[in-house]
């Protein structure tokens, strides 16, 4: 068989590698393959997750300018598509609570940082205990911040939508296919030969194309060690798992509420009472640290326990190894999140800090779980932003996590209309052909720089 060849080479078919796919085929005639190893889009963290809308208000507008913002046209955007496609978009806000004096601190910061990046006075506000308990009289704490612009969706089914539109662009999805080489054509810096097995045919087909997009999230980095490209950087894997709340506790809340997290950098890390778009109440995600991206189990941790832990110190002097693998803040945030991941006790004991009803004897069923590879420097540190690595003909993302899916639209838009600037896509079609409105997008455009 000949060799395929087109323009563009998307790696992941998740949501942000979908959303890419669709974007970039509504705006231009280039010829797209999307490449996804499983039997079908948004398999992984894109359908794993706690399915919120993220409003920006625990974003630091100095270092998280361009996740803050979009999430802030995220919201707009996924309000759009989700009545468009007739998908549940839940307008159901969000309460932030305090339990110290500490917190109280980070609430006001929190409202400061909201309103700085984009949030209208009228969707933040500061509540006091008497207003929490007319809005939530079972909700306990000092203080708490209420944001009416998030809402809940489920991110899996938006994804299967994106795909299902990039295709009637006539983007060629290959499903069950795995990248098993990326090289440049001899003599060239231009052209891209890529490999792939799609199974269960062992045998190895191969794409020619101008331009590579790598969004393989939590095998991005392994793509960019297979182009031979250098970096500074180390992948951890951390589980997030859920608990699923019984019926009985339905009408406990109308909001999600968020805890005021114990590592501020890392707010992914405390359990929420979560309200799901289909009415489902969670409690979840911790971060237990896993071995595989796809360490959903113990028998993908086991098995995958020796080769991580010697990718991980190959290329690492003794010293920076220590320092990774023994940071203090590190080891104190392994440690608390590997008892939330033991004990469902521990973990809903947490929760029951805002919402001490709660008995931990009543949840009995485990939700689904979902995997966050963050990217650390070689200092030990987290890189806490998302990264877009360009060299030659190729993008590569990376360390895209939470608030990814929010901004996958406002992410999809700034990158595309980058690679028009650039000149590697020709804007062919009008913005019309798409079902955003138009001043939104250029909005996003301009205010989402990458």
């Amino acid at each position: 068989m000949g060799i395929n060849k087109t323009d563009i080479v998307i790696i992941g078919a998740g949501i942000i590698g979908t959303t890419l796919s669709y974007i970039i085929s509504s705006l231009s005639n280039a010829k797209i393959i999307l490449i996804e190893q499983e039997n079908k889009v948004g398999v992984h963290s894109s359908s794993r997750n706690t399915g919120k809308v993220h409003a920006p208000f625990i974003y630091d507008p100095e270092k998280k300018k361009v996740i803050a913002k979009a999430a802030l046209f995220g919201y707009e955007f996924w309000n759009e598509y989700c009545r468009l496609k007739k998908i549940p978009f839940k307008d159901d806000g969000i309460i932030e609570v305090a339990t110290n004096n500490e917190g109280i601190k980070t609430i006001y910061r929190h409202l400061e940082w909201g309103i700085r990046n984009g949030l209208d006075k009228k969707d933040i506000e500061i509540l006091d205990k008497k207003d929490i308990e007319n809005i939530e009289p079972n909700v306990k704490c000092q203080t708490a911040l209420l944001c009416n612009r998030d809402a809940s969706v489920d991110y899996g089914e938006i994804t299967r939508a994106l795909a299902n539109d990039a295709n009637k662009n006539k983007v060629n999805i290959i499903m069950n296919s795995k990248v098993t080489k990326i090289k440049y054509a001899q003599r060239s810096n231009e052209e891209i030969h890529l490999k792939y097995k799609r199974y269960p045919d062992t045998n190895e087909k191969e794409i020619q194309c101008d331009y590579l997009i790598n969004a393989a999230g939590g095998s991005s980095l392994g793509l960019v060690n297979m182009m031979g490209i250098n970096h500074d950087y180390k992948n951890l894997h951390f589980r997030g798992d859920y608990w699923i709340a019984p019926h009985k506790y339905n009408s406990l809340t109308n909001h999600s509420i968020y805890s005021i997290p114990k590592f501020q950098q890392f707010p992914f890390l405390d359990p929420h009472w979560i309200i799901r778009s289909n009415g489902n109440r969670e409690i979840g995600p911790n971060a237990c640290p896993v071995f595989s991206q796809y360490g959903y189990n113990t028998k993908i941790n086991l098995k995958e326990f020796v080769p991580r832990i010697y990718g991980f110190v190959k290329g690492f002097n003794i010293k920076r190894t220590k320092n990774v693998l023994f940071k203090k803040e590190i080891l104190k945030m392994v440690s608390n999140e590997m008892l939330s991941s033991i004990s469902k006790w521990h973990m809903i004991n947490r929760v029951k800090k805002f919402l001490p009803s709660l008995k931990s004897k009543d949840f009995t069923a485990k939700g689904t779980s979902g995997i966050r590879s963050n990217l650390i420097d070689k200092k030990g540190d987290f890189i806490l932003n998302p990264i877009f690595l360009n060299s030659n003909n190729t993008m590569h993302i990376l360390n895209y996590n939470s608030p990814g899916a929010t901004g996958a639209i406002s992410i999809g838009f700034a990158l595309t209309f980058k690679l028009i600037e650039k000149g590697i896509i020709k804007k062919d079609k009008e913005i019309s052909n798409n079902p955003f409105n138009e001043k939104l997008i250029m909005d996003c455009v301009k205010e989402v720089k990458i």
